[in-house]
């Protein structure tokens, strides 16, 4: 990829100018960086992400943060996001963009007020971001600007909580909530391309950001996010603010029970298909990502296949582990847990086969203290009844290499959250699995957030190699997300957050998590019924685990 010739002048044409003893980061970077400057699009400034743009103290402590790392992309994301909400506003100022969600390796959006878009709208909102692409222009943070009048006092009260940064392209203001790219002339890798009723805003690979990935349609994913949507609209809930406003008003009650009253529904209806094809389908395998609720959903699914007058046994492919001494190594000679080879298949399909055929058999049970497979108690699985299976490689069909398909019932739980901090500004749902994950490794394995923040990069690459190639092989996607649990999370995590010391390496993302948090009103858990999925992470359910 070609980018813009480094160009010190755009950037500065638009900057604050500095006082005494202070510098632009745009001219710190021009007198210290000799080599590959134009590559570097962000600053850590005392441990904070800071744009390029911004003024700081002569002796602040710097590091430039470059392109292709994670907070560069992050930046990127958000960087297109912006100049896709800039043409859309000078094309069709009298409608609102939407910025829905992630699907595939791009993010779903939609022309509020407006029917599908067409080809040709969407060849036009394209052709006016490479316009202001080729134009270099500069992003530039405005503390002291206020969005137009449109801005309406719900999002001016989410402005406000969330600690969200107004920056100016051309004559669009937005509010975003990470630092942006200096120039828009970085962005030369992205596409728009069609999904009914909307479009898709199409991301560069994330391992080479010169690179478009293939398009995946993942037509079943986008129904679920669009079933719970609609569920959301007939609640009136579009932002943290309806929430609150719930809370204020004493109804968040009624939220809470609406909102598990759903997942039961859900819950009911898989246990319905499950006993309408238990004669050809015993196999149900259950898997999604960490942190999507997969034990305790498998713990009421249980309870509905029972009351439909079923018998089902549940397996842990946990307990399928190798001695840890036996676990393969990845690239870099790290234990490489998320891996198939990591699991026992061939006990596995064994303990399976002979389940299936009426046989007693001795299942194994892992001793992750130990690091060994142990033995576990005698079970035999009565004539007819399902085995449910939950695990990461659950949909994988080389788990289950010799089962046919007709005999296999596939289940993807996530969470996908469908909530927005403002119509151009998504909550991204790893962020909600990230939450649910720090209180559960706090509360019950004694985790630092430091310790649950580092190791998230590694578990989110285990995810996109092991287990979302597969989630479109699902009969049926469970939506794991619950409309109240950030209002929870965030009385259980934000105390955690806020001790995470100022100078160590996750000191950023605390920052930017806390920072949605504080978006939503803080509710005690009390609210939780005991058999909620987030009773998992957050403890006192009613479920033993």
């Amino acid at each position: 990829m070609h980018r813009e010739t480094w160009n010190r002048n755009s950037m500065t044409k638009r900057s604050r100018k500095p006082v005494g003893g202070k510098h632009l980061l745009i001219d710190r970077l021009h007198e210290t960086v000799r080599e590959h400057p134009d590559s570097i699009v962000l600053a850590k400034v005392n441990n904070r992400l800071r744009s390029l743009h911004e003024i700081v103290d002569a002796n602040a402590r710097i590091e430039w943060i470059r392109l292709e790392s994670p907070e560069g992309r992050r930046s990127y994301q958000q960087t297109l996001c912006l100049i896709l909400l800039r043409a859309a506003e000078e094309l069709f100022p009298e409608k609102k963009l939407l910025i829905d969600h992630s699907l595939g390796k791009g993010l779903y959006c939609q022309l509020l007020n407006e029917e599908p878009c067409t080809d040709r709208i969407i060849g036009e909102i394209k052709n006016q971001m490479l316009e202001i692409i080729s134009a270099n222009e500069p992003v530039i943070p405005e503390s002291d600007a206020c969005p137009d009048d449109k801005t309406t006092r719900t999002n001016k009260n989410i402005i406000r909580r969330a600690g969200l940064l107004p920056y100016r392209c051309g004559n669009t203001i937005a509010c975003m909530n990470y630092p942006l790219l200096p120039l828009t002339g970085w962005l030369k890798t992205f596409d728009l391309r069609p999904r009914e009723p909307g479009m898709i805003l199409c991301l560069p690979d994330e391992e080479n950001i010169n690179v478009l990935p293939p398009f995946e349609n993942q037509e079943k994913l986008f129904q679920v996010f669009h079933e719970y949507g609609r569920w959301l609209d007939i609640l009136g809930i579009e932002t943290p603010e309806d929430i609150n406003r719930a809370i204020q008003t004493g109804e968040i009650g009624d939220l809470v029970k609406i909102a598990e009253g759903l997942h039961e529904k859900k819950i009911a209806y898989i246990a319905d298909e499950i006993q309408s094809g238990r004669k050809e389908r015993r196999i149900i395998l259950i898997a999604g990502p960490s942190s999507s609720g997969k034990t305790t959903f498998i713990k009421r699914l249980e309870i509905q296949l029972r009351v439909n007058g079923m018998r089902p046994m549940a397996i842990s492919l946990d307990d399928y582990f190798l001695d840890r001494d036996k676990t393969p190594r990845d690239k870099e000679g790290n234990p490489d847990f998320e891996s198939l080879r990591a699991i026992d298949v061939e006990r596995f399909n064994r303990d399976l086969e002979d389940l299936l055929a009426g046989g007693e058999v001795r299942l194994p049970r892992f001793d992750f203290v130990a690091g060994k497979s142990m033995h576990g108690g005698l079970s035999r699985l009565a004539p007819g009844e399902p085995v449910l299976i939950e695990g990461l490689h659950g949909l994988n069909d080389a788990l289950t290499p010799d089962i046919p398909q007709e005999h296999k019932y596939k289940i993807y739980v996530s969470a996908l959250t469908q909530l927005n901090l403002m119509p151009h500004l998504r909550i991204p749902t790893s962020d909600v699995r990230l939450l649910r994950r720090l209180i559960r490794g706090f509360k019950f394995r004694g985790h630092h957030a430091e310790a649950t923040l580092t190791q998230w990069q590694l578990v989110r690459m285990g995810e996109e190699k092991y287990i979302f190639p597969f989630q479109e092989d699902a009969d049926v996607i469970f939506n794991s997300s619950i409309v109240y649990e950030l209002n929870v999370l965030r009385t259980l995590t934000a105390p955690l957050l806020e001790a995470v010391p100022e100078d160590h390496d996750c000191f950023p993302e605390a920052e930017r998590i806390l920072r949605l948090l504080f978006a939503f009103d803080p509710i005690t858990p009390d609210e939780v019924p005991r058999n909620s999925i987030l009773r998992e992470y957050i403890g006192d359910s009613a479920f033993r685990y």
